[in-house]
């Protein structure tokens, strides 16, 4: 699931092969760490602000998650002495860790659980790769794809960053995801206008192609299937899923925003009007088992969704809570938690500008 990139089970293991702070039970809770801030509990859940591109306006705040009314604070800069970067572009987590990747300042960092700075991996050291985009996890590894054309990986140990190597799947790639030993990148294109998914073998070598919507964005892993959304060739936000036996992509809807719980998928479709700049949102819930869609899942849901546009839509595994997340590409923005059965609950502002994601810890 692409709440984190990680299924479940991710979550639980490999903590002791590689060293590194997890924090499973308060009974072991340290609420500090290595850092300044003092967390009143584990059920920490961090934002990954984007900001505005050159700005140097990233940042990552955190709130409580377990508060029937969250707060987000700020969190990396008061860890770390030191401004995020520009652009945040992607966030997992890792064994009670997270994984950030920074486009513009172009570096992949590890994160303890407390939000400090363990490890970094300067991309500027590999010019030819190009800027960093997005990450992955997989069996001690981080993916990252770079616009120059790479997935890159690096190996995770000790609560460090290695990197290792890099192999050319494309033109633009901008999403990574990893299901059954196997990669899946999406390739924009240069002029954004490739229509194609590649496959990265299990030795890391072998890269073959499949044919999704033209300038495809998202890749994500759910219940053993893979979906891919994107602009579309009309920039009308197809999406869809691909048969992993054969390759075949299927177009399941329209939605610029999904976000993977268990067996659903919660849709928003934000539609702007640019002679009027005025946009539409409308919100749903698709069932990955029956392929159902249900207009009606989110309930009392506040008047300003439906007329801002939603940033990215975040699915807590520990509870079910999903978090909608939008922005006016102006001002902080707002953070609408709905709780597992769809109705309204709370919001707050995220801190920043332009929300990419929210990843969840305990």
């Amino acid at each position: 699931m692409k709440f984190s990139k990680l299924t479940l089970a991710s979550l639980a293991v490999l903590s002791l092969a590689f060293g590194l702070t997890s924090c499973s039970s308060d009974d072991s809770w340290d609420n500090t760490g290595d850092g300044k801030i003092a967390f009143t509990n584990s059920s920490r859940a961090f934002i990954l602000n984007e900001g505005s591109m050159n700005k140097n306006n990233s940042s990552i705040y955190y709130f409580d998650w377990s508060s029937t009314s969250p707060k987000a604070t700020e969190l990396y800069q008061t860890q770390n002495g030191r401004l995020l970067g520009d652009t945040g572009n992607d966030i997992i987590t890792v064994d009670g860790n997270v994984v950030v990747a920074v486009n513009v300042s172009n570096y992949v960092a590890l994160l303890d659980g407390y939000g400090v700075e363990k490890s970094r991996i300067s991309f500027e050291s590999y010019k030819n790769l190009g800027q960093v985009r997005s990450v992955c996890y997989s069996n001690g590894y981080v993916y990252a794809t770079s616009y120059g054309g790479y997935v890159s990986r690096m190996q995770l140990r000790n609560g460090k960053l290695t990197y290792v190597d890099s192999l050319r799947v494309g033109d633009r790639p901008e999403d990574v995801e990893t299901l059954g030993g196997k990669l899946y990148v999406t390739l924009q294109g240069q002029n954004y206008n490739d229509n194609r998914l590649a496959t990265v073998a299990s030795d890391f070598k072998t890269v073959t192609y499949s044919t999704v919507m033209q300038d495809p964005v998202h890749v994500t892993a759910c219940d053993g299937k893979l979906y891919v959304n994107g602009y579309g060739a009309s920039y009308d936000n197809p999406w869809g899923v691909v048969d992993l036996t054969t390759g075949k992509y299927t177009e399941i809807g329209h939605a610029s925003a999904l976000g993977f719980g268990k067996g659903i998928i919660y849709l928003a479709n934000s539609v702007t009007d640019w002679s009027t700049y005025k946009t539409s949102t409308t919100l749903s819930a698709y069932n990955t088992t029956t392929g159902d869609t249900d207009t009606a899942f989110f309930k009392n849901v506040p008047s300003q969704i439906a007329t801002t546009s939603v940033y990215s839509i975040s699915v807590n595994p520990f509870d079910g809570k999903i978090y909608i997340a939008t922005s006016d590409y102006m001002s902080d923005g707002i953070v609408y938690v709905f709780n597992a059965q769809g109705n309204y609950e709370s919001s707050f502002t995220s801190g920043g500008l332009n929300p990419h994601a929210i990843v969840f810890l305990k």
